[in-house]
């Protein structure tokens, strides 16, 4: 059986507009990275065309700053990984495991569009396998579809990052869309905690987080499903 999971990352280093810098939240990726890496599965990263992945800097300062984030920075061969990740059109549905959409704002931007993503997804889901997306993340499960032609989470339970948290991060008004909105707009059946806690949801082998909270139960999750 494949060990391989194929981690998606945003390649979006700009926040819009607005000169701010985002990227990938370091906490929602370094978390499930050292808990698979650790369960032995090799992890391959994969941006929308290929595009270097950057961590979002916000997420390299405390409070956000964890155990796993030290952990993550201090690991050659994963921070390499971000310079050069693979193309999600490049990669084969058919040699991974599993396949985990980290988040951070990025997402926001080059997730929603990438037909790439939503083939993988729509592939893995297909294939009985794992599908596991975080926060914002969870956005590039838009272009992915049920057996039916129909939107992937039409009728499903998910969570993700929820419009009230971005009204607390003032991102709403920023970003170019609300996960939240979004998701619930294709049918899905949305669920969240309170502001910041952590939240998994499972319908199937459909796997999502709420927020950066979330990743370890997310993470521990995916591990159990993978059996």
């Amino acid at each position: 059986m494949t060990k391989t999971i194929l981690f998606v990352l945003t390649g979006q280093a700009e926040f819009g507009d607005t000169g701010a810098k985002t990227g990938v939240w370091l906490e929602e990726l370094a978390t499930p990275y050292r808990l698979l890496d650790k369960a032995g599965y090799e992890i391959l990263f994969g941006t929308p065309g290929g595009a270097p992945a950057p961590l979002d800097p916000a997420s390299l300062e405390e409070p956000w700053l964890l155990p796993a984030g030290h952990w993550f920075l201090g690991q050659p061969t994963a921070m390499a990984k971000l310079e050069k990740p693979v193309d999600l059109a490049e990669v084969d549905a058919g040699r991974l495991a599993a396949i985990f959409l980290v988040g951070g704002t990025g997402t926001l931007w080059d997730f929603p569009g990438s037909r790439a993503l939503g083939q993988l997804a729509t592939d893995l889901h297909a294939a009985g396998k794992p599908v596991a997306a975080i926060c914002h993340g969870v956005v590039g499960l838009m272009t992915a579809t049920a057996a039916d032609g129909a939107p992937l989470v039409k009728g499903k339970a998910i969570t993700c990052f929820s419009n009230e948290e971005e009204a607390m991060l003032e991102y709403d008004k920023l970003v170019p869309l609300l996960a939240e909105t979004a998701l619930v707009e294709q049918g899905a059946n949305y669920r969240r905690a309170a502001p910041f806690e952590p939240m998994v949801v499972e319908d199937g082998n459909l796997i999502t987080g709420q927020n950066p909270a979330s990743a370890e139960p997310l993470a521990a999750a995916l591990l159990e499903r993978l059996g």
